[in-house]
């Protein structure tokens, strides 16, 4: 499906999906890195000079579009000294320069579309800044050109990005219900406001501006994976498990919702689905670490210990640095220690919790400070453990 947005094609940018129209878009420097790109706005000419200024920009857009971007330069420098009020001269001469990586002239155009048309400028140099992730100076950028233009919807969706990109998601709710309320059509802002919510833990409200976007385009995978995703948050499996079976059914290698869909089977209680759906997704890509974690984990749940161990093996054998594998294989010593204490096989289950106190210290030196924190506090419990199975010891 396209869609247009102020004047801007799109559709060669949005894929299987529009509803990434406002990163696309409203985050002008961010959307626009192709040469494909095509605006579609009047040029803002003096009306002497109209003629030379559109041949101009127009030669611009072509040699953009074909990546002759020293011609497509040359061009638009010529539109805008037929006429100083060309705004999309100054646009396409800025993504020219992005395209040849010289940000230093495309962030000078934009200053200088400033003195042109001030909220168009401040946006597409707050667009620039998000870009090179200087979110203080994007923020201000934007709001200038809000002063400009209080009722400008891609500023305010630009703000809203970057209150997200900082971890401040009320303020993006906050600029994107302002924004919904200038464009309540617009489908892009809605996607990006459903998803603020559930970041900010309101899942039941992303929720509904997801399921009104399903409405309107069932077909859409992203909003699938995002309402799937917080319906798995709030412990709604049986309806996260409908999103990812469609994704998976469209989407056959989207490997995050295979493990969603893993996920969603755990939560039923559907083991064997949940243990299928994790190996599809391993199968994809067999040096991913973190799914094996995700299939270690439910064995582990399940009391698997030997299938656990044999994954483990395997995963080690790709990166036997992982922090979290030498955790999970801290994890399955101690429940195999437990298991022979219980059978009175002193021996066997001192031996284990040794071994699962030399895994704990490894994680101890890795970077995930949370997980070497467990480890510590894990440590702890095997070192009770292990005190008590050498009483027993004794006593036997």
């Amino acid at each position: 499906m396209n869609i247009k947005a102020s004047g801007c094609k799109l559709s060669r940018f949005i894929g299987t999906s529009f509803f990434l129209l406002p990163i696309i878009y409203c985050l002008l420097v961010l959307s626009c890195v192709s040469s494909q790109v095509e605006v579609e706005e009047e040029i803002e000419t003096e009306k002497p000079q109209v003629s030379d200024a559109k041949k101009y920009y127009s030669f611009g857009r072509e040699y953009l579009k074909n990546e002759m971007y020293d011609e497509a330069i040359k061009n638009f420098e010529h539109a805008i000294e037929e006429s100083v009020s060309c705004v999309d001269a100054y646009v396409n001469l800025g993504l020219a320069y992005r395209a040849k990586r010289d940000y230093v002239e495309m962030e000078r155009v934009y200053k200088e579309l400033i003195e042109v048309a001030p909220a168009k400028g401040h946006y597409a140099l707050g667009g620039v800044y998000t870009n090179e992730k200087k979110y203080e100076k994007a923020l201000s950028e934007y709001k200038e050109a809000l002063k400009t233009d209080s009722s400008y919807v891609d500023a305010l969706y630009g703000l809203g990005y970057v209150y997200e990109k900082i971890g401040d998601s009320q303020s993006a709710i906050n600029e994107y219900l302002h924004a919904l309320t200038l464009d309540p059509k617009n489908e892009g802002i809605r996607y990006s406001l459903g998803k603020a919510y559930i970041s900010n833990e309101q899942y039941e409200k992303g929720i509904k501006e997801l399921k009104i976007l399903k409405e309107s385009h069932p077909e859409d995978l992203d909003v699938r994976r995002a309402l799937g995703s917080a319906l798995n948050s709030i412990e709604d499996y049986k309806f996260a498990k409908e999103e990812f079976e469609y994704i998976t059914t469209y989407a056959p290698s989207d490997i995050i919702s295979r493990v969603n869909l893993g996920k969603a089977f755990q939560g039923l209680k559907e083991y064997d689905n949940a243990v299928q759906s994790y190996k599809e997704a391993i199968s994809i890509d067999t040096t991913n670490i973190s799914l094996y974690c995700h299939l270690i984990g439910l064995h582990i749940e399940l009391k698997n210990l030997n299938k656990a161990d044999q994954l483990l093996k395997t995963a080690l054998q790709i990166n036997p640095d992982d922090q979290l594998l030498h955790y999970l294989s801290g994890t399955v010593l101690v429940n195999k220690g437990d298991e022979l204490f219980n059978r009175k096989e002193y021996s066997a289950s001192i031996s284990n919790y040794n071994k699962a106190i030399v895994e704990y210290k490894l994680v101890i030196k890795g970077d995930d400070l949370s997980l070497a924190d467990n480890a510590k506090k894990a440590i702890k419990s095997v070192e009770s453990k292990l005190k008590r199975a050498k009483e027993e010891k004794w006593w036997h």
